[in-house]
């Protein structure tokens, strides 16, 4: 009895090796048979020349075409078996490019007409006949975008291939089409997107100790072509996005790319978080001066017009623009929740010397170096008044079109910047329309909490203000940022 039970996990033991075995076997076969039937359903003409080959060197006893076919045959297999990345980059992908690019151009008549871009005209001989706009070009670029250049026939615009670009998309089976005009808007570049270059997350880069300070523009992320993408840092921007969508990364991207110059003291960043300062805290060291409550914001905001308005008085005469030091630095200003700032409070005389203050920066303060950066999620004009002073916008993912439209525009959304279709999955993904109105779709790079103590630890701010509110007293009596003398004394007390 002892030893018929010793036997028996040693049974149970090789009934599952030969379950597992015949499980391979099986799986194999099926991989086989799938490829077999792919080749089919993707060049079913050159798999029945093949297969009519195969057919008549058997009928005619040709036993070296029928062993030369089979060779091949098997050698593609198992290329495809054992190295399927090679296989994929080499001959997979560079036969569905050569077909699909082969099939637009065939269908590119019926797609015109289809989609609403053809034209009944009388030709020569008074017969109507359907004209079309000619392909005069195509080609691939990487990755996986399929550029057209379509000839606009007379009495078309641009705004009519825009107006017709969803419905392109859908009948070619890409993922997104994007209409690109040319210089003088006579005609235009079509980029059909076939595979998503932004769909892997990017990962920031801590900034090297002996890298030189940068003020001119920021690495924030890549675009869809897999370039760079480089944000200029001295013109005011304004950041949309619903939670979760990537703006805590897009701000703290913005002061990584800042993080050397604000060691120097080249570069002051005055931070505004009004959700108790929940996100600003990762970095503290990082900001000269930091506001949490809403009378706090006010503050700050006031005392960066004083001192923009003293500036600007020094610079006049003798300069267009500031040119920013560590004894006149330049200062950004970081709003997270711009709309806590511009309308979600009660107190309405708050609200009222926000918006006064608000304006001025965003009216006045690019030449003397003081740059507004403000990040919310409701872009409403009621919510956030001050939006058309914004120079430079992005939107990350949000709720609906409408809303696209009011961060970017009508035709930046018309062109494919479709916000409102960005998956939860893809955070950082977005749209940024530049001051020259071009839209790219962008991705920003992602920044973990480590890393942000780090930044804070290894290039913190010079020096460290704290923002004073008066008591009540004091501020009945303390004057208007409008009415107050701005001397060179009192700005130059308060943060430059």
């Amino acid at each position: 009895m002892t030893g018929r039970i010793a036997v028996l996990p040693q049974v149970g033991h090789g009934v599952r090796l030969l379950v597992r075995g015949a499980g391979a076997v099986l799986g194999e076969i099926g991989w086989w048979l799938a490829g077999a039937w792919r080749l089919v359903a993707w060049a079913p003409r050159r798999m029945a020349a093949w297969l009519t080959g195969g057919v008549f060197a058997a009928w005619a006893e040709i036993w070296s075409l029928l062993t030369g076919l089979a060779a091949v045959v098997l050698l593609l297999g198992l290329w495809a078996r054992l190295w399927p990345v090679s296989f994929h980059q080499r001959v997979a992908r560079p036969s569905w490019r050569r077909r699909t690019r082969r099939s637009v151009k065939r269908s590119w008549a019926g797609l015109m007409v289809a989609c609403g871009l053809s034209r009944r005209v009388a030709d020569r001989t008074g017969v109507m006949v359907t004209r079309v706009p000619a392909l005069h070009r195509s080609r691939w670029d990487e990755p996986d975008v399929l550029v057209t250049m379509p000839q606009l026939m007379i009495g078309q615009t641009v705004e009519d291939v825009v107006t017709a670009s969803e419905r392109l998309r859908v009948a070619v089976g890409s993922r997104q089409v994007r209409v690109i005009p040319n210089d003088t808007h006579t005609g235009c570049t079509m980029r059909f997107l076939f595979a998503d270059p932004l769909a892997a997350v990017v990962e920031a880069r801590f900034p090297s100790p002996n890298l030189a300070p940068n003020i001119t523009t920021a690495q924030m992320g890549v675009t869809e072509n897999g370039d760079p993408w480089f944000l200029p840092i001295q013109v005011h921007t304004l950041t949309a996005g619903a939670s979760g969508s990537g703006k805590a990364s897009a701000m703290w991207m913005l002061l990584l790319n800042l993080a050397p110059a604000i060691r120097t003291g080249l570069v002051q960043v005055h931070g505004i978080d009004l959700k108790g300062g929940v996100e600003h805290a990762l970095g503290a060291r990082l900001f000269t001066r930091r506001a949490t409550t809403l009378d706090q914001a006010v503050m700050l905001l006031e005392d960066a017009v004083i001192a923009m308005v003293a500036r600007a008085a020094t610079i006049a005469g003798h300069a267009r623009s500031h040119t920013p030091s560590p004894a006149a630095p330049l200062v950004i200003i970081v709003i997270d929740e711009l709309a806590m700032l511009t309308s979600y409070s009660t107190d309405r005389e708050l609200l009222r010397r926000a918006d006064s203050a608000l304006r001025s920066l965003l009216a006045l303060g690019r030449a003397p170096g003081y740059v507004v950066y403000g990040y919310l999620q409701d872009p409403r004009k009621d919510t956030v008044p001050q939006r058309h002073l914004f120079n430079q916008s992005y939107a990350l993912r949000l709720r609906e079109r409408e809303e696209v439209v009011m961060v970017l525009s009508e035709g930046a959304v018309a062109a494919g910047a479709t916000c409102h279709k960005i998956p939860r999955s893809t955070p950082g993904i977005g749209y940024v329309l530049t001051e020259g109105g071009d839209t790219m779709r962008v991705r920003i790079a992602h920044v973990p909490d480590p890393m942000i103590r780090a930044l804070a630890d290894h290039f913190p701010a010079p020096t460290q203000i704290p923002v004073v509110v008066p008591l009540p007293a004091e501020n009945m009596s303390r004057p208007s940022p409008r009415s107050r003398k701005t001397t060179g004394t009192r700005s130059e007390s308060r943060p430059s």
